[in-house]
């Protein structure tokens, strides 16, 4: 059989040749990862059984590999590969050639296909040229042979499991039509239910969920492909530039690096991940971090598609519906439009809610993650879908899995059921060598690093550009607007004019922001000035919209406006609250339980029984049906489809009732992770229709951080400062601005957060930038910090580093500043920065010492805590499996220099079972406390540490009790 050889690419044919080499040469051969190789992909010293064992080689072989991109023909392979060979004799016939020996065999593996015809075919073309570079008395030739295209598949033939372990990118043409006759032991029903999965998802999964957000025509839902772009995000702790070939790698500066999400995790996905294959130390999965609105779903959505795309190839059109292969075919045009190159290797693509199997697990069901697999597979599917289907798959073809929104699943008990069972499945997956790549998506907020650094690339969303966010505007416009040129031309003009107004461009940065803005400028003259005024904007035009359209659904949606507001304010805050509390995972309620909460509140306004019950069912029939904030994603059920619109309408019932309630109803919030954007809403709805309660809004955040010893190390208030300042909806208001800088900058007397220390810098050198009374109250807190010669000195170091590095002489002082403290630094505060520099500031603090680790003795967690337990050595079981747990988290106590730092093996995640024992226990609280509390300059990681586990272990306890106190809503 002849296979594609062209859609591997250099690096997988590099292991393809590799794999092959130790099949053919024997398992005596060495090969080599990614990088310098010194001009070989394998080597072998010794006996091989080639050609043959009668006449096997004996000696030193070289294996290099010639990937052709894109092949021209037969006579030009030849003449590139003769290039090829060329260059490789004259890099080792140099006279400065740091390859080392010359080999005594070499075997040239190559994609180019080379003719058998004698004398002037490709094959004697290549020999002379061997033969001819054989005869310098310099080189040692012995043997060598030249393993073409074509003799590379019959050693596919010949070589079954290297065939497996590449099928997804070198079987031909109709990739689950040939299944059969590329792995030998695929079932047919199962490819048969695969093929049938991929069509049913290719056509349920080619719509966006923008409706809701203004981008639904009167009669059309809108399509992902024609709307579809391509997201940047930046990498977490790499140091060096990612070896890419085709997605775009881009610098902003020394060590940080970014790329589009979708074309590096197709790229991802060119690589054989089968664990026995699999030579790699970098991580094999991908973990998404971006806030609301920012995409993270839609991009989950849009790299399924790709494969879907992909694996339903051109020649199995025919086994597709009329309406997917039209499907495929828009899609691919799409693709191509945006320069989302198709993936080479053909994976089979699922996506699963991870809300959904939250719920599935809550509902009492005993179900693996395999199980809900094939439940998902096999829904609406002719025939039963079982676990052993799923498993067969695995372990036959390689597939993509999108586990998206763990953020939605709030509570920790449930996360952790969720994470364990994600962990059961994957060590399943392993066992069975599935080539499996799985791409998982979370809010950053309250996200603790469930999804390990060392089997996930860490990627996250950054704010869209300009260029970006004009992209999109242009493709949603002619999306919306593809018969009417003069209204998408005026739709452009006011989206570049919102772009570039300092107002309004804060207000683009995420694509659910400028779907908003797209549709609020073909209506409004004046555009909203923060992210409360955008949505409150949004909703306001559909309503007008929806009331201006004649008939009975507009007069009534005018008549009942307050109700209606009601009802979607009810709906938000009512579903926020219990997802929070986990009592629920699924953002939806039930229509009849919200059909009787509008009864009960129409008839407490009516006082008429009948009228309540008549006038509830058409409500909320105008409200689903015409305004489409409130879906119905399932028969009986009532929810917003996008989150941030639900925490939009719970930030409206929060900032609604009594003036005197609504602060300490904020305060109380704060510290929840799971309430941050909603509470962020609730306070730019402060700023707009409540300015008299400004001030005594950032009043409470003081307030909040000063409620007790935890709050007072964690301060949710400061951070909800930074988080003010980020959202720039003060920038009218100078006093506000500077009173937020002012309490912000507190954090700067704090020793270092891992979590917090760049978004410190960051925001606060921006924030310095703006105004000088800001620059003032930031300089002030740096040198109180630096004054205090203990931790903190190096949270002021790290903010201080941001700010000398900004562009502008207002930054003078900072560079001069940090010049005389590098200075003047003590030998262990010099060690202690240099440890920080070099491990969270990618060393970008001037003037230190490149730490050169050398252990001089370790430690664990549970030593630094044990002596500051209450009561001595603890009898209850969950703090002895808390101390069990810290005892097996270990600490090295390094040289750095003269002084002896202990630094915490930052590849274990803190929250384990063990520790999560402990949530809540008032000793255990205690304890870390007071380790905090005991910090020192050099035990800074430590104190980092225990601040991690305060944070995990006393973050119930700071949730707000009981009701939140909304009238008519709670």
């Amino acid at each position: 059989m002849d296979y594609d050889l062209t859609r591997l690419g250099w690096r997988e044919f590099e292991h393809l040749s590799q794999a092959l080499a130790k099949c053919v040469l024997g398992p005596g051969v060495a090969v080599f990862g990614d990088g310098k190789d010194g001009g070989r992909e394998a080597a072998f010293t010794g006996a091989v059984p080639y050609p043959n064992e009668l006449q096997p080689w004996d000696g030193y072989g070289v294996i290099q590999a010639k990937f052709k991109l894109r092949s021209q023909g037969v006579s030009s392979g030849t003449e590139w590969l003769e290039r090829q060979i060329e260059a490789e004799f004259k890099a080792w016939l140099h006279p400065d050639s740091k390859r080392g020996q010359m080999p005594e065999y070499l075997v040239f593996t190559t994609n180019v296909p080379l003719s058998p015809i004698p004398e002037t075919g490709g094959i004697a073309r290549v020999d002379r040229l061997i033969s001819s570079y054989a005869q310098n008395p310099r080189v040692t030739l012995k043997g060598w042979a030249v393993w073409h295209g074509d003799e590379i598949c019959r050693f596919l033939d010949i070589h079954d499991g290297v065939r497996r372990a590449f099928a997804h990118f070198i079987t031909p043409g109709d990739v689950l039509s040939r299944l059969l006759t590329t792995v030998s032991d695929a079932d047919a029903e199962t490819a048969e239910l695969i093929r049938a999965h991929a069509g049913r998802e290719l056509l349920s999964d080619q719509w966006v969920r923008l409706g809701q957000a203004g981008a639904r025509t009167e009669d059309q839902k809108t399509r992902l492909g024609p709307v579809a772009v391509d997201l940047r995000a930046n990498f977490e702790q790499r140091e060096t530039r990612p070896q890419v070939e085709r997605a775009p790698i881009y610098q902003a500066e020394p060590g940080s690096y970014a790329t589009r999400v979708a074309a590096y995790v197709l790229e991802r996905g060119d690589t054989v991940l089968r664990p026995s294959r699999y030579t790699s130390t970098e991580a094999r999965n991908v973990v998404l971090i971006g806030g609301p609105g920012q995409g993270k779903s839609t991009l989950g959505q849009l790299i399924c598609q790709a494969y879907r795309v992909a694996l339903l190839d051109k020649e199995g059109e025919h086994l597709l519906t009329v309406e997917a292969r039209a499907v495929l075919h828009s899609l691919r045009r799409d693709f191509r439009a945006i320069g989302l190159q198709p993936p080479q290797g053909r994976r089979w693509p699922i996506r699963i809610a991870l809300n959904q199997y939250a719920n599935a697990i809550l509902g009492g069901e005993d179900i693996s993650l395999l199980r809900f697999l094939a439940d998902r597979v096999g829904h609406r599917s002719s025939v039963p879908v079982t676990s052993i289907h799923i498993k067969r798959w695995l372990r036959t073809w390689p597939c993509l899995l999108v586990l998206d929104g763990l953020d939605e699943v709030v509570s920790h008990q449930t996360r952790e059921e969720v994470m364990s069972r994600i962990s059961d499945f994957l060590l399943e997956a392993r066992q069975i060598d599935a080539d499996l790549l799985v791409v998982a998506t979370t809010r950053p907020q309250g996200y603790k690093g469930e999804f390990h650094t060392g089997d996930y690339e860490t990627l996250t969303l950054t704010p869209m550009p300009d260029d970006d966010a004009l992209h999109y505007a242009e493709r949603l416009s002619a999306a919306r607007h593809h018969d009417d040129p003069e209204m998408r031309e005026t739709v452009m003009e006011r989206v570049r004019t919102a772009i570039y107004e300092e107002g309004t461009t804060r207000l683009m940065r995420s694509p659910l922001q400028v779907t908003i803005m797209s549709l609020l400028v073909e209506r409004r003259a004046r555009l909203p000035q923060n992210r409360y005024e955008l949505f409150d904007a949004y909703y306001d035009t559909i309503y007008a919209r929806e009331v201006d359209k004649p008939g009975v659904t507009g007069q009534l949606l005018a008549d009942h406006r307050l109700q209606i507001d009601w009802l979607h304010q009810h709906v938000g805050l009512l579903l926020q609250t219990r997802a929070a509390r986990s009592e629920e995972l699924d953002a939806v309620i039930e229509v009849d339980e919200l059909r009787e909460h509008i009864r009960q509140r129409l008839h407490e306004e009516t006082e008429d029984q009948e009228e309540a019950e008549s006038l509830a069912g058409s409500l909320l029939e105008a409200a689903t049906d015409r305004l489409v904030l409130l879906v119905a994603p399932n028969a009986g059920y009532i929810g917003f489809e996008v989150r941030s619109l639900q925490e939009y309408m719970a930030a409206r019932a929060l900032i609604s009732g009594p003036e005197a309630d609504i602060l300490p109803r904020l305060e109380s919030l704060a510290p929840s992770h799971s309430w941050r954007n909603t509470w962020m809403l609730a306070a730019a709805g402060i700023f707009t229709h409540r300015p008299h309660l400004r001030s005594d809004l950032i009043n409470a955040l003081r307030s909040v951080d000063s409620r007790d010893a935890v709050t007072l190390i964690l301060t949710p208030g400061a951070q909800l400062a930074l988080d003010l300042l980020d959202d720039d909806f003060t920038r009218h208001h100078p006093r506000f601005h500077n009173l937020l800088v002012e309490y912000a900058a507190t954090l700067v007397g704090r020793p270092p957060r891992s979590d917090l220390l760049l978004h410190t810098a960051r925001t606060l050198t921006s924030a310095a930038e703006r105004h000088e009374q800001a620059r003032i109250r930031v300089e002030y807190a740096i040198r109180d910090a630096l004054s205090a010669r203990d931790a903190r000195l190096l949270t002021a170091l790290g903010v201080l580093t941001f700010l000398a590095r900004a562009q502008g002489a207002g930054n003078s002082w900072a560079r001069r500043l940090l010049a005389t403290t590098t200075q003047r630094l003590k030998a262990n505060e010099r060690a202690a920065a240099a440890v920080l520099s070099s491990q969270y500031l990618s060393g970008m603090i001037p003037d230190l010492p490149s730490p050169s680790f050398s252990v001089q003795s370790e430690s664990n967690l549970a030593q630094h805590l044990r002596d500051r337990l209450p009561d001595g050595v603890p009898s209850e079981p969950p703090l002895q499996r808390f101390l069990s747990a810290l005892e097996r988290h270990p600490v090295q106590h390094f040289q750095v220099e003269d002084t002896i730092l202990p630094i915490v093996e930052p590849s274990i995640p803190l929250d384990t079972d063990g520790a999560r024992a402990a949530t809540g226990h008032p000793q255990a609280i205690e304890a870390c406390v007071n380790v905090i509390n005991d910090q020192q300059l050099t035990t800074w990681q430590i104190t980092m540490t225990f601040t991690q586990l305060l944070d995990l272990l006393a973050y119930p306890s700071l949730l707000p009790p009981g009701d939140l106190g909304v009238t008519g809503i709670s």
